[in-house]
């Protein structure tokens, strides 16, 4: 048998539910959201003592928001792809250490003519997308007629690295410590701020021969407020998240899951004010026992707090 069969083979009959339940790799990707170190949540299980996990994730984020009130003008529009190295170490059988690296490419993007008639073809709201140049990048917001930020060009900058601490209360059950540094720059809204998240979080396999799992957690950020939103920026926020993933067929599992969180800005008119929800949906295709692909797409659930739409690209490594 040639390494070609055995590759076959091997996507044909390795079960999902060979390992713990995990999550997309998900989370609110908003550029006005970087400051707040909102963690990617839903891991699974800790790697062995000596082992390592890697994941590389790519999401591609489509923005578009405009609101005229009487005091206040907001605009959101533009497209962002973030790219994230994922690491995670095994110190012992409880504790864990990891890092994220994340280079973040804003600018105008391509998306608007495939977004608008997507919404033509299903009957759904545009937002008035039709009536703004397609294509371009531009974040601005106004209050009581003085210009609070402005900017009209893109960039390719480092975003915040996070620094990780795991502790795992028992083979379901973990504790996660994230402190996020100032790598990135705040007036390119790429982070540019300290911040701090801590969270619970516990996963279960459940159902016949355990193709069904799942996930929740709950936790807090904490973070420095920094840059011309300074002001707005809130100091603290709350967020949980909890997902579901069935074993559809063979190696191909599909993935549901929401990601919620406090208002991350106050003393704003506009919906930029909103707490933020998330939904996200997607395929994970077990490549091998230690290699699996995830490809989803995200919505905001409550409108205008989030992205209108971003698309997940994720791959992992886990050794057995």
């Amino acid at each position: 048998m040639n390494t070609f069969h055995r590759w076959a083979i091997a996507l044909l009959i390795t079960p999902i539910a060979s390992v713990q339940a995990q999550g997309l790799m998900t989370r609110n990707e908003a550029s006005l959201s970087r400051f707040a170190p909102l963690p990617v949540v839903g891991e699974g299980a800790l790697p062995k003592a000596g082992q390592s996990h890697w994941g590389l994730t790519l999401d591609l984020t489509n923005e578009f928001y405009v609101e005229v009130l009487a005091d206040e003008t907001a605009q959101l529009d533009g497209e962002t792809l973030a790219t994230t190295l994922r690491w995670r170490h095994g110190l012992s059988e409880r504790w864990a250490v990891g890092i994220d690296l994340p280079l973040v490419d804003s600018g105008r993007g391509f998306l608007d003519r495939w977004i608008e008639d997507w919404h033509e073809w299903f009957g759904l709201p545009n937002a008035g997308r039709e009536q703004f140049p397609q294509d371009q990048y531009r974040f601005a917001l106004t209050q009581n007629g003085a210009t609070v930020f402005e900017r009209d060009r893109g960039t390719t900058d480092l975003g915040d690295v996070n620094l990780r601490g795991s502790y795992a209360l028992n083979p379901q059950r973990r504790m996660h410590a994230q402190l996020s540094l100032p790598t990135g720059r705040a007036t390119a809204l790429t982070g540019g701020t300290w911040g701090f998240a801590g969270w619970l979080e516990e996963d279960r396999r459940f159902g016949s021969a355990g193709r069904w799992g799942g996930f929740y957690s709950l936790g807090a950020t904490v973070q420095q407020r920094r840059g011309p939103l300074a002001d707005l920026q809130a100091p603290y926020s709350a967020f949980a998240s909890a997902g579901l993933d069935w074993n559809l067929w063979r190696s191909l599992s599909v993935l549901g899951q929401i990601y919620g969180h406090t208002a991350l800005y106050r003393d704003v008119a506009s919906e930029i004010g909103d707490p933020g929800l998330q939904l996200a949906l997607g395929a994970r295709w077990a490549l091998s026992p230690q290699w699996s692909a995830d490809l989803a797409f995200q919505e905001d659930l409550i409108v205008n707090a989030s992205p209108d739409f971003s698309l997940h690209l994720g791959i992992r490594f886990r050794p057995r």
